[in-house]
């Protein structure tokens, strides 16, 4: 069992040896997850293969900027000293983490999935997606320049603007060896494991270094198969208003995994957009019981009732949050779709009522 090092409010560092020359820091990424006792990113495949790793896991996401950084980074580092080789690890957020501490916990090497630069308005303007969490307040000694003597590697989709131009800025500041993915979507990590690839880049990565231009090269030839693909490539298509094109491409990626969210969740975007409320009301009760522990499946579901008109079955919906536990952001969310969903039942009402 791994071996609990430091605990705060948000944040938890645990640790297991395994006797590996290669020691591996992970990072959580974005979750609504509050439990710091979750299984953290990367547990599983480290402890399946004998790795030494240390997990950092958070309960909220304001990457990583919280008060007590320094004591659970200062316990990352101090765990993973001693081995010949330290990895510093983790996806979007986490990787966002993975470059941002790998000094301050020892890492001779980095491996970060679609890493963010910054959200901080000021240093990423271009950066538009979680709006709710730019506003934050971010320390000054997490945000100047990107000060590691290290190389890190960089997965990610050139063809996101944003993923892109993050990209840049981190190169711009470190050593970086880039693997570009084409339209594998900003879950980087999940394109590589539906190629059959993620395990290959993890394990080089602790061996040494990965043979980056073989990786891609099995990417491009098995990503057809990949749902991530082309879920990626649905998003596109609906941004060249090519509706059917988008429906046809992430339809056939629910048939490559029916069991796996990303398909039904990106088909029910696409049908509320098209007004489908109805159709997408069902998608996204699939996507529940897809994910019955996630707050945010039962919102998009809240969401799409409302708009079909099921004012009451919205509510019901947004209820059966109740007493779960969640982030800050995501009990406003349903604070404020509550609100939304009552006003606009209580509108209903009265054009109903009113004299034709």
């Amino acid at each position: 069992m791994p071996l609990i090092l430091y605990r705060s409010a948000q944040l938890l560092v645990k640790a297991a040896h395994r006797g590996s020359e290669c020691c591996v820091v992970t990072f959580d990424s974005f979750t609504d997850n509050v439990d710091l006792d979750r299984p953290a990113f990367g547990e599983e495949f480290l402890a399946r293969h004998g790795i030494s790793a240390v997990h950092v896991v958070n309960a909220r996401n304001h990457w990583y900027h919280e008060p007590d950084w320094w004591e659970a980074v200062s316990a990352a580092r101090a765990a993973a000293s001693g081995h010949a080789r330290i990895l510093s690890y983790g996806s979007s957020m986490g990787g966002y983490a993975a470059l941002r501490f790998a000094d301050h916990v020892g890492a001779t090497s980095a491996l970060a999935f679609s890493p963010q630069y910054s959200i901080d308005p000021r240093k990423a303007p271009f950066e538009r997606r979680w709006p709710e969490f730019r506003r934050r307040k971010w320390l000054p000694e997490l945000s100047g320049p990107l000060s590691s003597g290290i190389s890190a590697v960089v997965v990610y989709d050139p063809v996101m603007e944003a993923e892109r131009l993050h990209t840049e800025r981190i190169a711009a500041e470190m050593s970086v060896r880039k693997l570009a993915l084409p339209h594998a979507g900003h879950q980087t990590a999940a394109f590589l494991a539906e190629c059959g690839l993620l395990s290959d880049i993890a394990l080089q990565m602790v061996a040494g270094w990965p043979d980056l231009a073989g990786i891609g090269s099995q990417a491009r030839a098995r990503r057809k198969q990949s749902p991530h693909y082309l879920i990626a490539l649905s998003a596109c298509a609906e941004r060249m208003k090519r509706s059917a094109t988008a429906e046809v491409l992430v339809r056939r990626a629910i048939a490559i995994a029916p069991g796996a969210a990303a398909g039904w969740d990106r088909l029910g975007h696409l049908l509320s957009r098209l007004k489908r409320h109805d159709e997408a009301v069902e998608t996204f009760r699939r996507l529940v019981e897809l994910l019955p522990d996630v707050a945010a499946a039962r919102l998009r579901l809240a969401k799409a009732q409302c708009a079909a008109g099921d004012h009451g079955g919205a509510l019901e919906t947004l209820r059966s949050l109740a007493g779960r536990a969640m982030t800050r952001e995501r009990r406003r969310d349903i604070r404020m779709l509550t609100l939304e969903v009552q006003v606009r039942r209580l509108a209903a009402r009265l054009r109903r009522a009113s004299p034709v």
